[in-house]
């Protein structure tokens, strides 16, 4: 049986409604329409041998079948997850272009389905379908909300999506229970991110360090920052390098661990440096000034010279 029947089915189903092929002339000699239907809902896994008849209807070759399946999964993915992005941004018209390409009865990944749903209640909330309240009640739902809190595994959607239920909840006693479920799936070791998906995973730190710092949590702020900047340097990504710089800092600073404060602003200007935005600067620029009451860049010409001042006397 192909370990990805259901996956597979979705593809198939898909190919031949873009060929304009009914399911009658689809099935006809292979299984009957109710099996077929089966393989598409998962209650039946399709044998790996009809691969080859479906192939011979669609006209490809069951390698080519494969590798267009392969490579299916992934744009799947990306398109899903670029469209999350553009409706949490805000930008309509870019949304209602990526959203051409899906069709979410053809969505195959359970957790990309998730996602889309997810995407979806946002859109509904942003363009004022649903309040707040709603927004809430309908997320809750989607992950089965409070249950999950006691599930021993969580994707990364449904992580995100406990990530904004912690940003509205008021009730300590649970904000803590959905930080340390948060906090838990970011520390799993045996979790590996590749792709898109570390965009995702990057996100999530993201709002977590940003949330751990508006709590003065700081210890949480720097250990996930640590966390973040060692994936960025590992995957060669630079997603909110400069941020992540940023909120050591400002964690160090609030702790009063002025030498690991300076350190990690210099950093954070050296970030700002490489990534050559003069928005992004002028931006951390005015942060500095109002959380540390220092220019960032005179700041980071006096720091190399008195690192290379130390250097040169050692």
């Amino acid at each position: 049986m192909y370990n990805h029947s259901k996956d597979l089915a979705l593809f198939l189903e898909q190919m031949r409604v873009s060929r304009g092929i009914s399911q009658e002339e689809f099935t006809d000699g292979i299984i009957s329409n109710r099996q077929y239907q089966r393989y598409i809902n998962g209650s039946s896994a399709m044998p790996f041998h009809l691969l080859d008849e479906f192939a011979e209807r669609l006209n490809v070759k069951k390698d080519f079948l494969l590798l267009e399946f392969d490579s299916y999964g992934i744009k799947e993915t990306n398109n899903i997850m670029a469209l999350y992005n553009a409706v949490n941004n805000g930008e309509i018209e870019n949304a209602k272009e990526i959203q051409k390409d899906i069709n979410p009865k053809y969505i195959m990944d359970s957790s990309n389905l998730k996602l889309y749903q997810y995407t979806q209640l946002i859109r509904n909330f942003k363009e004022n379908r649903s309040n707040l309240e709603m927004h809430i009640v309908n997320s809750k739902e989607l992950i089965d909300y409070p249950k999950i809190l006691n599930s021993p595994a969580m994707t990364m959607v449904e992580t995100l999506i406990l990530m904004e239920l912690l940003d509205h909840t008021t009730d300590d006693t649970e904000s803590t229970r959905i930080f340390n479920k948060i906090k838990a799936f970011i520390d799993n070791p045996s979790l590996v991110w590749t792709g898109s998906q570390i965009i995702t995973y990057n996100m999530l730190i993201f709002k977590i360090a940003k949330y751990s710092g508006l709590k003065k949590d700081f210890d949480n702020v720097i250990h996930f920052c640590n966390i973040a900047i060692k994936l960025n340097y590992k995957s060669k990504y630079f997603l909110n390098l400069d941020f992540y710089y940023y909120f050591l800092a400002l964690a160090y600073h609030r702790k009063n661990m002025m030498s690991l404060y300076e350190e990690n602003l210099y950093q954070c200007y050296t970030a700002l440096e490489m990534m050559k935005s003069s928005d992004k600067t002028a931006n951390i620029r005015a942060m500095a000034k109002k959380d540390f009451d220092v220019d960032l860049i005179d700041f980071a010409i006096e720091y190399q010279k008195k690192k290379y001042k130390l250097k040169g006397s050692s």
